[in-house]
């Protein structure tokens, strides 16, 4: 017969092993969701990329349909910003933009840093595809992607003869008009409407951004726009064109 001993030293061993048996299962069971919400954040991150690169099919005429899971994270929208254009006043804005961002948050991953993805932090750009920026960042204890096109396309024309030097701006700026809808797990992408300004003989032009990636607000003028710009009147023409993100 086995002593007293040994019979407790194999008890105490069993309840041992039954021990590290529950701790692997609870940290595979662990392991197995953090790998689901990695694999979902990774595909809104795809998703937010999609979007980024597919607006400028949108600005073409296009449209599109995206579609996403819904375990953990979905898409939303805040309003972040603004782009304020004053031509020959600064008290009234001729436009006046407000900057929505389309969202995606996960709670269930650890802090990472603020990085661009997709464009940049660039006030004006001189190509109509980056227009739209992709940013990750960390906030109110989630890991965040954000979809933003709060900036200003800016194609120059300049011409210079006796008389002095005349400048066109073509100016170009995209609204994100998000729109929650009954239904889940896809999202609808068009550009719903658009205007265009004409402005002659200008003088003063200041344009007033508020990116949300910054909390700083910028004030530019014609030489920030066009950094070869010497004065002198400036022609400009400025499309404000509203795309419209529908969210089921």
């Amino acid at each position: 017969m086995r002593s007293f001993s040994d019979v407790l030293a194999s008890v105490i061993m069993t309840g041992v092993l039954i021990g590290l048996l529950i701790v692997t299962l609870a940290y595979s069971y662990l392991v197995g969701y953090q790998n689901t919400y990695e694999a979902e954040y990774l595909y809104y991150r795809q998703l937010m990329l999609s979007l980024a690169t597919d607006i400028y099919f949108v600005l073409n005429g296009g449209e599109y349909t995206v579609t996403y899971p819904s375990s953990t994270m979905s898409l939303g929208y805040r309003a972040a910003g603004f782009i304020r254009v004053y031509v020959n006043s600064s008290n009234n804005p001729s436009a006046d933009i407000p900057c929505y961002t389309i969202t995606a948050a996960s709670y269930s991953l650890p802090s990472t840093g603020s990085t661009y993805i997709y464009g940049g932090l660039n006030p004006v750009v001189n190509d109509t595809r980056f227009i739209p920026s992709v940013r990750e960042f960390y906030e109110n204890n989630s890991a965040r992607i954000e979809l933003d096109t709060c900036r200003v396309y800016a194609g120059v024309q300049a011409t210079f003869d006796r008389l002095g030097s005349f400048y066109y701006f073509n100016l170009i700026v995209v609204s994100l008009n998000p729109v929650l809808s009954p239904g889940g797990g896809f999202a609808e992408v068009y550009s719903s409407s658009s205007t265009q300004s004409f402005f002659s003989n200008v003088y003063n032009l200041t344009i007033v951004l508020k990116n949300p990636a910054s909390p700083t607000t910028l004030v530019l003028g014609p030489r920030d726009i066009y950094s070869q710009y010497t004065g002198g009147p400036v022609t400009v023409s400025l499309t404000v064109i509203n795309v419209t993100v529908v969210i089921h």
